[in-house]
């Protein structure tokens, strides 16, 4: 045997190697990916069922603001009303109140008047 021949053995025998040592590294990659798709299709599985319930709490939460906005839209009629209420109040009373007290004071004023 020559060195040449020598050099062919060790370059197959390397090649040899080589090739078996990626296999096995792909063998551990297809596992990996495997397992990988597993804990998808599971992570799949548990959230579809999840969003399902999450669309129904926020159809029942929809449900519940027109509700409330329907309240708060009383509630704004009713201040509303309530506010008219009280500017016809104050301008009904506010002006013969001021008059009435006016007169007291008038009255009380000449009645000191009167006493010196």
């Amino acid at each position: 045997m020559t060195g040449s021949d020598w050099a062919w053995i060790i370059a197959s025998s390397f090649w040899g190697v080589l090739v078996i040592a990626l296999s096995a590294v792909l063998m551990m990659l297809l596992r990996v990916l495997a397992n990988v798709a597993e804990m998808v299709k599971g992570i799949t599985d548990q959230t579809v069922p999840l969003i399902g319930g999450l669309n129904e709490t926020v159809s029942g939460i929809n449900v519940e603001l027109a509700r409330v906005d329907a309240i708060v839209a009383g509630v704004q009629s009713i201040t509303t009303t309530a506010d008219s209420l009280v500017g016809v109040v104050h301008a009904t009373l506010s002006n013969p109140l001021i008059k009435g007290a006016a007169y007291v004071a008038g009255i009380t004023r000449a009645a000191k008047a009167m006493k010196d």
